[in-house]
């Protein structure tokens, strides 16, 4: 990925979005990083037991960054955008 900047551009709470993300910068050649990060939004059983709730956020390099939302856009992903 060199050393260019990367910046947050989509968040998947669940595994099949973060496949279909994963998919979808595979399939364009897209480089890109995740992080494990907390989600806001606790569920009853979060409060109760005291764990919270982790999704898988996106990071590219700010060069592909536009290219990548409108990757996201076409697949029908762009609820995941982080805005």
């Amino acid at each position: 990925m060199g050393s260019e900047k990367l910046t947050p551009l989509c968040l998947a709470a669940n595994l099949k979005d973060s496949r279909l993300i994963e998919s979808v910068f595979d399939s364009a050649g897209i480089d890109y990083t995740f992080e494990i990060t907390p989600l806001s939004g606790k569920s009853i059983l979060g409060i109760i037991f005291g764990s919270m709730k982790k999704g898988v956020m996106f990071l590219v390099p700010e060069g592909v960054h536009e290219k990548c939302l409108t990757l996201l856009e076409d697949a029908g992903l762009s609820n995941l955008i982080i805005k």
